[in-house]
């Protein structure tokens, strides 16, 4: 019976963080990421008192705490040396294949983690934290899907899995925008374990209301993605998203005035909004103003040229051709000229 989820070898999984930056140059084990539109949380990264001496003897349980001093020590290649020698002796061994992951995931040998946890798991009968382990390997491997897979089925083992209440969380997050479903693993995750999870949760609420404006918006539905955007400015005025979505709304709205406010105060909390510069820079080119709407849709282009170098162009030919503007304002709405 696997038992690797007891605080022992938990802390020492922890405790492993820093040197497993190896690993891509950063750290693969759960609770952080540094990818875009996601978020961080600190996890515990004190070291033990002192190195624990090694056991001496052969047998699975030696090999495994000996593994484990050595990873807690942050030598992953003799980790790895230890538990090779025991596997070899021990080929059925679902632990040793377990925290071997570990050991070659430190070391940066991603290929042969990977075909570890997958041993592991077959091994195991597929217990929920081989299942729960290997989703975190594939989420650092930016395998998304089949970290949300991998972690649905440690859940379907063990529904009280704080990682891959979190696997899950994250990608119908980032991944799907089912914000509602996400909120609720990641609340579920944060209660099993709140000192890993907590603050996951706190900014997960924090950036709930804006982003599902940004999804409403996305939708064409407005009138939700207004009233969104008013809830997250209610708990945090200065939601750079939700102030873009506002600016959105009422640019096509024909608030054009309003656009601007919003989008400038969407900027001033993050500089680096295309979307708001975008926004802003139609509701300028509707005001007859092309000057300040170009070096708008300029910065859009420098920031994202994939999504906003079209608009930069299109409104340079503009430009050079004297043409009247892009936008105006009919019926209540802005629309384009042409």
């Amino acid at each position: 019976m696997l038992r690797l989820h007891d605080e022992k070898i938990r802390g020492i999984f922890d405790r492993t963080l820093t040197d497993s930056r190896k690993l891509f140059g950063r750290q693969w084990l759960p609770g952080q990421s540094i990818e875009e539109d996601e978020w961080s949380i600190e996890l515990a990264k004190e070291r033990s008192g002192g190195a624990r001496p090694l056991k001496p003897g052969p047998g699975v349980r030696t090999a495994l705490d000996n593994g484990y001093a050595l990873l807690d020590r942050g030598d992953p290649v003799q980790a790895e040396q230890v538990l090779s020698g025991a596997i070899r002796k021990n080929s059925d061994s679902a632990p040793l294949y377990y925290a071997r992951v570990m050991a070659r995931g430190m070391s940066g040998n991603l290929k042969g983690a990977d075909e570890d946890s997958l041993k592991a798991v077959a091994l195991s009968r597929e217990q929920s934290e081989t299942l729960s382990q290997r989703a975190l390997l594939m989420m650092q491997a930016r395998r998304r899907g089949e970290a949300f897979a991998w972690a649905d089925r440690a859940l379907k083992s063990d529904p009280g899995d704080a990682d891959a209440l979190a696997i899950r969380g994250r990608v119908l997050w980032s991944d799907r925008g089912r914000y509602e479903l996400a909120l609720e693993d990641l609340k579920q995750a944060a209660l099993i374990s709140p000192e890993r999870y907590r603050n996951l949760y706190q900014e997960a609420q924090k950036r709930f209301y804006g982003h599902r404006a940004l999804s409403g918006l996305g939708k064409g539905d407005d009138k939700q993605a207004l009233e969104d955007a008013d809830r997250a400015l209610a708990s945090n005025a200065g939601d750079a998203t939700a102030h873009m979505v506002r600016g959105a709304v009422f640019s096509r709205a024909g608030k054009v005035e309003e656009a601007i406010k919003e989008t400038t105060l969407a900027l001033k909390a993050d500089s680096r909004s295309a979307e708001a510069l975008l926004y802003r820079g139609m509701a300028m080119e509707t005001l007859g103003q092309r000057g300040r709407a170009l070096a708008d849709f300029k910065r859009a282009a420098d920031i994202d040229p994939v999504r906003f170098r079209r608009f930069y162009e299109r409104l340079v030919q503009a430009q050079r051709e004297g043409a009247p503007p892009l936008w105006s304002r009919k019926g209540g709405a802005v629309t384009a000229s042409n």
